[in-house]
């Protein structure tokens, strides 16, 4: 990608789009919005491709980060605050009907990891992590909601981070691949 080879970016959407798509659907909670999340993220990423370190984290969570960063953003935009209003004025059953959204088989077994590595975290340093990425609320949000100093939100954070990082290379590798090696 930093050659400017877009063949490089399909193969990135081919590889991680499943699992940013299954992050944005968390936070944001509608397809149609994920969509536009998984499509920004992409295109971020490709604009933002100098930006990209590998000594600071594998290119599965640089994605994951702009995606977590484009929904929050996206669900503190004042459109999506009316997109809200104007949701709750129609009757109910007007959403009906689970709609399919990308995924391949390494996306499924990728999420399950996920899911149990969460699982597998403390319930304070699962409770941050959620609250953080599928609540989308900063770290000094976290604090005021929980009522608990700043720096424990963040050490909570970190701690949390480091411990997901060490349970899923294993099952994920340094490529980022399901069932590669370190």
């Amino acid at each position: 990608m930093r050659l400017g080879d877009e063949t490089a970016l399909e193969a990135l959407y081919a590889r991680y789009g499943g699992l940013v798509f299954t992050l944005a659907l968390r936070i944001v909670g509608d397809p149609e919005l994920a969509r536009e999340v998984l499509q920004d993220t992409f295109l971020r990423s490709w604009d933002g491709r100098e930006t990209y370190d590998p000594r600071r984290g594998r290119v599965p969570w640089w994605l994951m980060g702009i995606a977590r960063n484009r929904a929050v953003d996206l669900l503190r935009s004042r459109p999506h605050q009316a997109r809200l209003r104007e949701q709750e004025r129609l009757p109910s059953g007007a959403h009906a009907g689970e709609p399919a959204h990308p995924g391949t088989a390494d996306a499924v077994v990728l999420r399950r990891a996920v899911t149990d590595a969460l699982e597998r975290l403390s319930g304070a340093q699962r409770e941050a992590i959620e609250l953080a990425y599928y609540g989308g609320l900063t770290q000094a949000e976290i604090a005021r909601h929980l009522g608990q100093p700043l720096g424990t939100i963040k050490s909570r954070t970190r701690e949390a981070m480091e411990r997901l990082r060490s349970l899923l290379e294993p099952r994920i590798g340094r490529t980022g691949k399901i069932g590669t090696t370190p």
